[in-house]
Order: C-alpha cells, then structure tokens, then sequence
C-alpha cells in the first residue's frame, strides 16, 4: 500500500518526523495497487516532480510543504482533472487542499 498524508496541524507534523502520531493526527489517502496505476498513468506525478523539483517515487519518501510548492501542485492536479476525470487525482486535491488548509504539507509514502 501507498499512502499521502497530511498532518492536520504543525504538533502532528512534527511527530509525523519521529513517527510516533496519535489518532487524528493525520488524514490519510491510501491507495491500492489500481489507483496507485491510475495516478501514474495520469502523469501528475511526473508534472509535479517536474514542476517542483521533488522526487516522489517508489524508492523515496517525499513531501511538499511549502505554501507556494502546493498551491502550484494544486493547479497541476486541477488541470489533469479537467482532461481526466480520475477518481484518485480528486482524492489528490483534496489532500492538497487539506495541506493548504491546515498550514502543514503533503507527505508520499510510497
């Protein structure tokens, strides 16, 4: 499994560093093998690895946590949505939202 988390505030986000959260800590999205394809296949992840200089796949955790750095992953993802109405990229904006919402960021785990 694969997971993209967002930590619901600043405290959760630290503890998300030394592993060690507590329930409500995290909105996670998880994703199965199939959607886990379908977010590839969409190409975003490549657009954002791209667009942000981040390298998220199956080898690395990454992160996105900079304001700015989300507000353009949202734009890339709002974009892809609008030529591929995919389930898991609308999932995807709404963990970005979430990250935007709460000040904190985004985390892959893959």
């Amino acid at each position: 499994m694969k997971y993209i988390t967002v930590p619901v505030n600043t405290s959760a986000m630290k503890r998300l560093d030394y592993d060690d959260c507590v329930d409500g800590d995290l909105i996670e999205l998880t994703l199965n093998e199939d959607n886990y394809a379908d977010l590839l296949k969409s190409n975003v992840i490549n657009q954002l690895n791209t667009e942000l200089g981040i390298n998220i796949d199956d080898y690395e955790d990454e992160k996105i946590i900079n304001i700015d750095k989300l507000i353009i992953a949202r734009n890339i993802i709002e974009n892809s949505i609008t030529s591929n109405k995919n389930e898991v990229l609308i999932q995807l904006l709404i963990q970005v939202d979430n990250a935007i919402k709460y000040k904190t960021g985004l985390f892959f785990y893959f």
